[in-house]
Formats: structure tokens, sequence, C-alpha cells
């Protein structure tokens, strides 16, 4: 574990979850009044995906002001997305 979290620190893995978290934090009201109506008769992989389709714009544009406020490259775009849309949902 303790060379995992220094990798993690040296790579900037940690920033990276940090970030994802609060742009889901950020998402989750809104995303929530996208959804709510409709994932009480689904199951919960139907659920996960509706959420996940519903969720991907909010995201985005939480994602895109997030990462320049704290200065992460765009190449790292996709892994930050998808770590908040695992936070998310």
């Amino acid at each position: 574990m303790v060379i995992k979290a220094l990798i993690q620190r040296l790579t900037g893995e940690a920033k990276l979850k940090a970030v994802a978290e609060n742009v889901a934090t950020s998402c989750a009201t809104i995303v929530w009044s996208k959804v709510n109506h409709r994932v009480h008769d689904m199951t919960t992989p139907q659920a996960r995906g509706y959420v996940r389709g519903r969720a991907g714009r909010t995201v985005k544009v939480q994602l895109e002001q997030a990462l320049l406020r704290n200065g992460i490259a765009a190449s790292r775009r996709a892994k930050v997305s998808e770590l908040a849309m695992q936070s998310l949902i």
C-alpha cells in the first residue's frame, strides 16, 4: 500500500481522484433532477446505465471547468471523466 500511495502521489492520481469527486458532487443534484422520475421503475443495472447516459453532458461541462481551475492537462480528461462517473453512479 505504501508503494501504491507513492506512485499515486507521483503521478498525480490522488489529485485526479479528488477533482473527480468534486465534479461528481457538483453534478449530483442536477443529474438526480434529470433521472429521478424514471429510475424507480428500473433494475439496478438499467438505472446505472440510464444515469450514466443522462449525466454525460452535465459531467462534461463541470469537468471542463474543473480541469481549467485545477490546472490539469487535457490529456487526463478521459481518466478524470471516468473517475467522476464512477463516483457519481
